[in-house]
């Protein structure tokens, strides 16, 4: 059928494309940076999932467009109608879980490199389990609320249905434990990196990647907003809630691509710092075999080095997020040992009376 220039529908499939085409490559680079730093987990996994789950939703999405979604329901006729509701009866369940499980994987992410603590365990588990409880549930809702599910695509199945508005109150739930969650995950990490004793550029660059879940919050606030658009399950509006399904897309892939970001951080900083090496070799083409290395290094055969009063040796950041954290806690703990080690010294003082004065004195070192 051909579509008015008016219709939404278009564009927004379009802008989905787009954004799941960005997330495959941010994922594709992630899981060739945890391969390649050894680190690739259940977290990149269920990741990989989500995205799958993602893609399989826009495929639906482009099925339903190509019917007419994003014009006037009410205008299309039955065959038509019949596959867009049915299309969104399943994608809309598909994102919704989706985006309980790339939340989950971030929080696995998390436990990976901050799990040594059980208070931080207890934490990111108790968020995990109730953002992923909810956006099941949530998910699978709707599909059970009437006996007959072919009522969602098929006016004219006469069946009987529990209250659609609880559904859409539980939606309310759902989506205000997802805005929770994604703040908690955006201040969580910035405290703890905070207080490490790191350099400040590596410190306010990583708060800053792992706090990037807050645009997915600001997504999740906005989606909330849409619900009132849907009348009821089985009456999805004049237009089907086209906004809803457009902020419940964005919220999703912003967390698959935020989430992801963190990960391949060693792996551009590695690429950067070659295509600035490679320039400067090719600048000082003549003196570069002859003159040496000039510079000062930061390990010989026996051990790092460093000056007195030089910079403390801080883990490299062009190292992974967790081996910088074990990095800083190792450095830490060394710091503290040194603090901690003291020398005696004996002071004996003789006197013209032939007496002596004996003493000690501890010096921490």
């Amino acid at each position: 059928m051909q579509l008015p220039r008016d219709d939404p529908g278009p564009a927004l499939v379009r802008g989905m494309w787009a954004a799941v085409a960005i997330a495959a490559v941010i994922l594709i680079l992630r899981v060739f940076a945890k391969f390649k730093l050894t680190q690739f987990r259940f977290d990149d996994v269920l990741m990989v999932v989500a995205w799958a789950m993602t893609l399989a939703s826009t495929v639906l999405l482009q099925i339903s467009v190509n019917h007419g979604f994003g014009l006037d329901l009410r205008t299309l006729e039955d065959s038509d109608l019949r596959v867009v509701l049915k299309a969104i009866a399943i994608e809309v369940p598909l994102v919704t879980i989706s985006t309980g499980f790339a939340r989950s994987a971030f929080v696995l992410y998390l436990l990976a490199i901050l799990g040594g603590n059980r208070k931080y365990q207890i934490a990111l588990w108790s968020v995990m389990l109730l953002q992923l409880a909810g956006n099941i549930v949530s998910g699978v809702l709707p599909l059970t609320i009437c006996r007959n599910v072919n009522v969602l695509w098929d006016p004219t199945v006469h069946t009987t249905c529990g209250n659609s508005t609880a559904v859409i109150r539980f939606a309310y739930f759902s989506s205000s434990v997802n805005t929770a969650t994604d703040l908690f995950l955006a201040v969580f990490p910035t405290i703890i990196f905070w207080n490490l004793n790191l350099r400040m550029r590596i410190k306010l660059g990583l708060i800053t990647l792992m706090s990037l879940g807050i645009l997915a919050m600001v997504a999740s606030i906005i989606k909330s907003t849409k619900y009132n658009d849907i009348p009821g399950i089985t009456n999805l509006g004049s237009h089907g809630g086209i906004e809803l399904i457009r902020w419940g897309y964005a919220e999703n892939l912003i967390i698959i691509i935020t989430s992801s970001v963190p990960c391949i951080r060693p792996l551009l900083i590695s690429s950067v710092r070659k295509i600035s090496s490679a320039a400067r070799s090719r600048s000082y083409e003549l003196s570069g075999p002859f003159s040496g290395n000039k510079g000062p290094s930061k390990y010989n055969q026996s051990g790092p080095s460093q000056a007195p009063g030089a910079e403390p040796d801080y883990p490299d950041d062009s190292d992974s997020i967790e081996r910088i954290l074990r990095g800083a806690e190792e450095a830490d703990r060394n710091r503290e040992l040194r603090r901690g080690i003291t020398k005696q010294v004996e002071i004996s003082v003789s006197s013209e009376n032939g007496r002596s004065q004996g003493g000690s004195q501890d010096h921490i070192l």
